[in-house]
């Protein structure tokens, strides 16, 4: 067998290793899948049903849940993000990256495989996120494709973060300053339209928000799942064509996590 064979074959066995050993890890530590899912749900029934009815101006506060939503499926989906820097981050500190990059695995390998599972853990969260969404009221006025290309983008998304995560979580060696990261990835993801439009926003900040790659997929979502969008046309470019800006989102995430992911699990890192 020679060489570039060998290598061919790695990716994909160290690809499955890696990521029945994540699975595992949820498995045994299922703090971890919930604590993910606390503030998402938290905020779904804060904002929903405490702040609803002010929010929707007194009108109909099952309209705006109907509307908040897809802003929390991709709430969930983001906040996977620290978790999993976190993992990478310790895995650096425990020598388990360095023993990777000693085995005759392609550098692809371990990310790939941390990745897929990362993003297999955010379905099942998003699953159980929509149900809980459907309980409260939460129903799709779509058709079957349109509910097709959300989903897509949403599980696109959540493993562009995972690579993105991964990336950032072996990158910054220090662990306390990662920690000092979360606050202002949590700080990112709130600034955007998961809880209000952006028209509501004064025109500064609403640019800014208009162009948070958060944004211009919850609208996506919400123009796929047959959200009322009446009252948040207009705005940057990205919210007049928010599942074009989605697509584009993520195709930049996974360009820039990827290289940086692959060279930081490399031997000649």
């Amino acid at each position: 067998m020679s060489a570039t064979e060998t290598r061919s074959v790695s990716v994909y066995t160290g690809a499955a290793v890696l990521f029945e050993r994540v699975l595992t890890n949820y498995r045994n530590s299922p703090g971890l899948f919930a604590i993910t899912l606390a503030a998402p749900l938290g905020m779904m029934l804060l904002f929903g049903f405490v702040f609803g009815g002010a929010l929707s101006g007194g009108s109909d506060a099952a309209a705006y849940r109907a509307y908040l939503v897809p802003g929390v499926l991709v709430l969930v989906a983001a906040m996977g993000l620290t978790s999993t820097a976190s993992t990478a981050n310790a895995d650096l500190h425990s020598g388990f990256t360095d023993r990777l990059r000693a085995l005759p695995l392609s550098p692809a390998a371990a990310p790939t495989g941390f990745a897929l599972a990362e993003t297999v853990v955010g379905v099942l969260a998003l699953a159980l996120m929509s149900g809980i969404g459907a309980l409260l009221g939460w129903r799709v006025d779509a058709t079957v494709g349109e509910v097709a290309v959300a989903i897509a983008l949403l599980l696109a998304f959540r493993c562009a973060l995972s690579w993105l995560g991964i990336a950032l979580g072996a990158a910054i060696r220090d662990e306390q300053m990662l920690q000092q990261t979360a606050p202002l990835i949590f700080g990112s993801i709130m600034f955007s339209n998961v809880f209000v439009p952006t028209s509501t926003m004064p025109s500064v900040i609403a640019t800014i928000a208009e162009w948070n790659p958060v944004s211009a997929i919850v609208a996506a979502l919400r123009e796929l799942l047959g959200a009322d969008l009446s009252a948040t046309r207009g705005g940057a470019w990205p919210m007049q064509h928010p599942v074009a800006a989605a697509a584009a989102w993520i195709a930049v995430l996974f360009a820039l996590a990827i290289p940086i992911a692959v060279r930081r699990y490399s031997a000649d890192t």
